[in-house]
C-alpha cells in the first residue's frame, strides 16, 4: 500500500539539507520577520533590502536615543541620581550607576524595537559613555591637577580607569541587548495575532495564549519593578508600613522628649549631668518626666493636606527651571482662625522620597494629633536639576546656583507670606538626612537670625566631605570649602547667635564617615558654647534611622519651643 505523499506519515528526510530548517540567530530572526529578500534577488531587490536594511538601522538608532533622550529630559536621570545619593553613593558613583543602567535599557528597547542586537548593543555602550563622559572628563582633568596631600596623577591608573569603563559599557549594552533578542521571538507573535485579529475580526482561543501570557508577564512587572525600586531605595519594609492612619490622643502613649545638652547660660530645659551623647531606641530617649505641653488646650484632630507650589530654579543650566516646593499643612489647618504655627523646613530632598521612605505625613498626623507636638507647617525643597548633582545647599562659586540663599531668604519669605506662620527663629527649623544633614547645618549657621534649630540625621560637617562631585560646587577651593564648613563656621558666629542657635545631631558612632564625623562636629559646638543635643542611635546612616528617629527629634525640637517661651 502506498501512502500519499501529502499523507500524514510523511517524514523530513533529514539527509536532505533541503527540508532542514535552519536554526536562526536573534539578528536572522528579525531579519525572517521584517521580510528580508535572499542572495538570489535581483539587483533591483536586493537594493531594496539595502534600503530596508538602512531603514531598520536608523530605527535602531533612533529608538535607541529617544530612550537617552526621554531619560535626561524628563528628569529621571536626575531622579535615579539623587535616589542612589540619599541612599549613600556619592553623585559620581551614581552618574555610573545610571549611565551604565540607561545604556542597558536603550540597547534592550532598540532591540525590541528592530532585532538589531549588535547594533543596539554598540548604541547602548555609546550611550552609557555620552552619559558619563562629562564626568569622566571631570574627573581626569582634577586628577592632572593634583599635588601633595592628593596624591598625582598616575598614567598607568588612567588607562586601567578608561579601560574598566569600556569594558563595562560595553557589557551594559550587550546584556540589555541580550536579554531583549530573548525575549523578542516571544513577543513578536503577539503581535501577528493582535493583527490578525484586527485584519480578521477573528482569532481562534488557542492563538490567544501567548498574548495572554505575555500581557500578564507584563502587568507582573508593572505593579512589582516600581515595588522593587521602593524597597531597594528605602528599606526592604518600607512597603509594608504606608497609609496608617492618626491616631487620637487617648489611643497613643505619648513619646517622652528628650533632654538637652546645653551651657547653662543658654535658655533650654535642664541640661544633662554630662556632654555624652544620649544613646537609646527611640521610645527611650526621655527625661525623668514629660515636658509640659500647652498646646494640648488647642489640641487639632484629623489629617493634614500636602500641597506642591513650582518655584523659580535658584539656578542657571541645569534641567529644570522650577523647584517643587511641597507644603504639609497640620490638622485644624484649614479651619481658618487667627492661630499661627510653627515651621519645619527640609532640604535639599523632595517631599517624594521622605514620605515614600518614612511615611512622614502620616508620622506627623498621629504626632499632631496626639499632642505629642505642636501643629506645624511642614516645607520640603527638592534640589533635583540643577547644573551641580550635588547642590551642598550652596550659592555656588561661580554664581551659577545660589541655592542658599534661595532656601535661607526666597521659601522662608514666601512661607511666611502665604501662611500662617510665627515668623520668628525659635519657631523654625531646618532637618535632613545624608547631604540634608548638612545642609541642616549649614544652613542655620549661614542663617542664624531665620532658623533657630537644626537637625541633623547622619550629616557631615565639612563642605564636600562625601567626595566625587560634592566640592564642584565651590570649585576645589579649599578657601570656599573652608566657609562652608559647619565645623569651621560654628567657631565664627558671635555668641548672641551662638545661644539662638540649637543643634540635635543624630548618628551611629560607630559608623565609618558620619560617626567620627558628628563627634567632631559635638565637640566644635561643645567648645563654642552652643546648645545642643547628641543622639548616639543604633540604627545606620539610611531611611530606617529618620523613620524611627524623626518623632524623637521634633519632640525634642518642641520641648525647645516651650523652653525659649514660644508656647
Amino acid at each position: 500500500m502506498v501512502m500519499p505523499t501529502g499523507g500524514p506519515l510523511r517524514r523530513r528526510d533529514r539527509s536532505n539539507p533541503a527540508q532542514v530548517s535552519p536554526r536562526l540567530t536573534s539578528d536572522e530572526y528579525g531579519d525572517r520577520i521584517d521580510h528580508k529578500p535572499s542572495m538570489k534577488a535581483s539587483a533591483t531587490q536586493r537594493r531594496r533590502s539595502r534600503n530596508a536594511g538602512l531603514w531598520i538601522d536608523f530605527a535602531t538608532a533612533a529608538t535607541a536615543t529617544l530612550v537617552i533622550l526621554v531619560a535626561v529630559m524628563s528628569g529621571s536621570m536626575d531622579q535615579s541620581n539623587t535616589t542612589l545619593v540619599v541612599m549613600g553613593f556619592d553623585p559620581d558613583r551614581a552618574q555610573l550607576i545610571t549611565s551604565l543602567l540607561l545604556g542597558a535599557i536603550a540597547a534592550a528597547a532598540a532591540t525590541l524595537a528592530t532585532g538589531r542586537s549588535r547594533l543596539a548593543a554598540i548604541l547602548g555602550f555609546g550611550g552609557a559613555g555620552l552619559l558619563f563622559g562629562g564626568t569622566f572628563a571631570a574627573e581626569t582633568g582634577g586628577a592632572l591637577g593634583a599635588t601633595g596631600v592628593d596624591g598625582a596623577f598616575d598614567p598607568g591608573g588612567w588607562l586601567l580607569t578608561l579601560l574598566t569603563l569600556v569594558v563595562s559599557g560595553v557589557v551594559s549594552g550587550w546584556a540589555g541587548a541580550a536579554l531583549a533578542s530573548v525575549a523578542r521571538p516571544s513577543i513578536l507573535p503577539v503581535f501577528i495575532v493582535l493583527r490578525d485579529a484586527a485584519v480578521q475580526r477573528h482569532v481562534e482561543p488557542r492563538a490567544l495564549r501567548r498574548p495572554l501570557g505575555v500581557v500578564l508577564v507584563l502587568i507582573l512587572l508593572v505593579v512589582t519593578v516600581p515595588a522593587f525600586g521602593d524597597l531597594v531605595n528605602y528599606a526592604p519594609d518600607s512597603i509594608m508600613r504606608r497609609g496608617a492612619a492618626p491616631q487620637d490622643v487617648a489611643a497613643v502613649t505619648p513619646v517622652p522628649l528628650v533632654a538637652t545638652d546645653s551651657p547653662s547660660d543658654s535658655p533650654s530645659v535642664a541640661p544633662s549631668s554630662d556632654a555624652s551623647p544620649t544613646s537609646a531606641p527611640p521610645s527611650q530617649m526621655a527625661t525623668a518626666s514629660p515636658p509640659a505641653r500647652p498646646w494640648l488646650a488647642w489640641l487639632p484632630t484629623g489629617a493634614g493636606r500636602v500641597t506642591t507650589t513650582n518655584m523659580a530654579a535658584p539656578w542657571k543650566g541645569g534641567t529644570a527651571s522650577a523647584v517643587d516646593v511641597t507644603i504639609y499643612t497640620p490638622p485644624g489647618y484649614d479651619a481658618g482662625g487667627s492661630r499661627r504655627y510653627p515651621v519645619l523646613y527640609e532640604a535639599p530632598t523632595g517631599y517624594h522620597l521622605w514620605d515614600g521612605a518614612t511615611n512622614v505625613k502620616s508620622a506627623l498626623d498621629t504626632l499632631i494629633d496626639s499632642g505629642s507636638i505642636p501643629a506645624t507647617i511642614v516645607v520640603f525643597i527638592d534640589s533635583s536639576g540643577g547644573p551641580y548633582p550635588s547642590t551642598e545647599c550652596a550659592d555656588s562659586f561661580d554664581r551659577r546656583e545660589w541655592f542658599d540663599t534661595f532656601v535661607g531668604k526666597t521659601v522662608v519669605g514666601w512661607v511666611d507670606g502665604h501662611y500662617k506662620t510665627i515668623a520668628e527663629p525659635a519657631t523654625r527649623a531646618i532637618v535632613g538626612m545624608s547631604e540634608g544633614g548638612y545642609c541642616a547645618a549649614i544652613l542655620a549657621l549661614h542663617h542664624p537670625t531665620v532658623f533657630g534649630t537644626s537637625i541633623s540625621f547622619s550629616g557631615y560637617f565639612q563642605a564636600g566631605a562625601v567626595g566625587g562631585d560634592s566640592p564642584a560646587p565651590f570649585g576645589g577651593n579649599k578657601a570656599l570649602i573652608a566657609a562652608d564648613s559647619p565645623t569651621v563656621v560654628a567657631g565664627q558666629l558671635d555668641r548672641a547667635a551662638r545661644n539662638r542657635l540649637y543643634f540635635i545631631v543624630i548618628a551611629k558612632p560607630d559608623q565609618p564617615g558620619y560617626g567620627p564625623d558628628a563627634s567632631t562636629f559635638d565637640k566644635e559646638l561643645a567648645a563654642d558654647g552652643y546648645p545642643y543635643q547628641s543622639v548616639a542611635v543604633t540604627v545606620p546612616h539610611g531611611w530606617p534611622q529618620v523613620r524611627e528617629y524623626f518623632p524623637g527629634a521634633v519632640e525634642t525640637w518642641a520641648a525647645r519651643e516651650v523652653a525659649t517661651g514660644v508656647f
